[in-house]
């Protein structure tokens, strides 16, 4: 596992009609400030990547579909530098995936 990187189960609520899917609150533990939100759709047996950010700490959650997130450690500082980190999430696997800055 890379360091830094975070893991966390996320709540679904079902019922006869659908669902509700937690993703983030501010009184979660991990929670460290609000910066942006956004939704990246990826089209089946597409692949998006590689993404660097040098100064923001990324939090992931899939709530449709499947994805293979793939990370890899570019920090000089870091003692996992250079290792790959493979994690399946989504819909069935319901998570947020906490990346910091340095990890693609």
């Amino acid at each position: 596992m890379i360091k830094g990187v975070e893991i966390h189960p996320l709540r679904q609520i079902p019922d006869e009609r659908g669902k509700v899917m937690h993703m983030l609150r501010r009184d979660d533990p991990w929670f460290a400030e609000f910066g942006e939100i956004y939704f990246s759709v990826v089209h089946p047996g597409k692949v998006k990547g590689w993404h660097l950010h040098t100064k923001m700490t990324l939090n992931y959650a899939v709530p449709s579909g499947r994805i293979k997130l793939v990370l890899y450690d570019a920090r000089d500082d870091s003692p996992t530098r250079g290792e790959v980190q493979e994690i399946l999430t989504g819909e069935d696997s319901y998570q947020l995936v906490t990346v910091p800055p340095g990890v693609l």
